[in-house]
């Protein structure tokens, strides 16, 4: 519920932490400070939001560098995966000493932090020197309004991390916004007032019903709040506040690669766009019953379910609709993926949800090309049927090739919201991608026809 200290200060002498501390108080910059030691760290959990990171470069008694000690190495190391929380985002480590030595440390991380550790790695490394900033004998303030320019030198000279941490200051400025726009719709008669709680629950109320319709305002109020909030807060961002960050020119921020994207590049950038698989330790999970929601197959007996449902067999379904033979089809998996009009999920109707079938194919290889001649699925299999819909290039899981996902426009059911109960949720398509999807079957369904007799 509270926003975590984006600024984190690691020393071991207690007036050192207090010099700079007191720096970034006159700066109104919030930090979270960590008396180092020994015995400490041990105990030391990871800080979500981290990112900037000063390191005092000397953490343990006589550790220096320059001389192939590598205690003091080791420390900075330890405190990295103490205190870094990978999935929070970026960082930058600047090196907080006399006479700072980063260029040894950040060689030293690049070859220990490796493979599944190099997330721990933060996006830039620079230095600052101690003295002039704070008198390191008492830890008095010497120049706090230096240390910000200088900070903020040196994040410029990343412009990527500056274009991403403008952007997340835009992010909060425009939240400010919206959070002051909700509390103003409290009546001003109420502000001085014991009734102000009262009355802002009222207007939480309404914006719920806005977002879920009459009579629905308690059935799921943080989707339906969302439902209003968002699209407000998306402008917000769009319009850009210009006391929310420093300016930063986003075409310095870009490299063009030149060279076409790889089938991969393709598939993360198009799964961070469209899909989201609600992984997070704390994220609330996808009901089965959400628009875009693609659901694992539910049915254990897959030949008995596709005659029931859609009176076809399984191998009617690999060989004449899908196309595929023996071995592609042991490479892919049965999906239902919820369809509807968006009105319908804003404001939930009553009655039966809409599901179409589709498969999920991975590719042959990383690139999409055949492996040894093994005929499976590839990047540019045909849509032999106008009654299918194929999605771009994603990736489904971590341990799988890219691939896509066909749904069949022609295969439909109508599926009441507690016959859902027990569904597993693969991920959720987010709602470009679904709202593509559902006005193609809305094109299939309604295209034209004309009887006639022929010649």
């Amino acid at each position: 519920m509270l926003i975590k200290s984006r600024f984190v200060i690691v020393d071991d002498k207690e007036h050192h932490l207090k010099g700079i501390k007191e720096s970034m108080d006159f700066l109104r910059l919030d930090c979270h400070s960590k008396l180092y030691s020994d015995e400490a760290v041990v105990d030391w959990e990871k800080l979500p939001g981290t990112r900037i990171l000063f390191l005092d470069q000397n953490l343990t008694t006589g550790a220096t560098f320059g001389t192939g000690n590598q205690v003091a190495f080791t420390a900075l190391e330890d405190v990295i995966q103490k205190l870094i929380c990978p999935e929070s985002g970026p960082y930058g480590l600047i090196l907080w000493a006399e006479q700072p030595e980063v260029d040894e440390l950040k060689q030293y991380l690049f070859e220990r932090l490796v493979g599944e550790d190099a997330k721990h790695l933060p996006i830039f490394f620079t230095a600052l020197r101690k003295g002039d900033y704070i008198d390191t004998a008492n830890g008095e303030v010497i120049d706090p309004a230096r240390l910000r320019s200088d900070i903020l030198e040196k994040i410029g000279e990343n412009t990527q991390l500056k274009a991403l941490l403008t952007w997340e200051a835009d992010v909060a400025a425009a939240t400010d916004a919206v959070l002051r726009s909700v509390i103003d719709l409290v009546p001003s008669e109420f502000r001085a007032s014991e009734e102000f709680s009262a009355e802002l629950g009222k207007v939480l109320y309404r914006i719920s019903q806005t977002g879920a319709g009459m009579g629905r305002a308690r059935e799921t109020p943080r989707e339906s709040i969302n439902r209003v909030l968002l699209p407000i807060l998306s402008d917000r961002i769009a319009e850009h506040d210009p006391d929310s960050g420093d300016e930063v020119d986003w075409n310095t921020a870009l490299i063009d690669p030149t060279a076409s994207p790889t089938i991969e590049a393709q598939a993360s950038v198009n799964s961070a766009i469209h899909i989201s698989f609600a992984r997070g330790a704390n994220s609330a999970p996808i009901a089965p019953t959400e628009l875009g929601a693609v659901i694992e197959f539910p049915h254990a007996n897959i030949n008995q379910a596709l005659t029931d449902l859609w009176g076809i067999t399984e191998a009617q379904l690999k060989d004449e609709i899908f196309n595929a033979n023996t071995d592609e089809w042991a490479d892919c998996s049965l999906r239902l993926i919820q369809i509807g009009a968006s009105c319908d999920n804003a404001q939930p109707k009553s009655g039966p949800l809409l599901y179409l079938l589709a498969v999920e194919w991975p590719f042959a290889s990383p690139d999409g090309t055949r492996v040894n001649e093994k005929p499976t699925l590839k990047a540019k299999r045909k849509n032999v049927k106008d009654a299918e819909w194929s999605s771009p290039t994603l990736r489904f899981s971590t341990g799988q090739n890219p691939g896509k996902i066909t749904a069949f426009r022609n295969l439909s059911i109508s599926v009441t919201k507690p016959s859902t109960d027990g569904w597993v949720v693969a991920y959720r398509f987010r709602d470009e991608l679904i709202s593509n999807l559902t006005q193609e079957y809305a094109r299939y369904i309604s295209r034209p026809g004309i009887v006639t007799l022929p010649p």
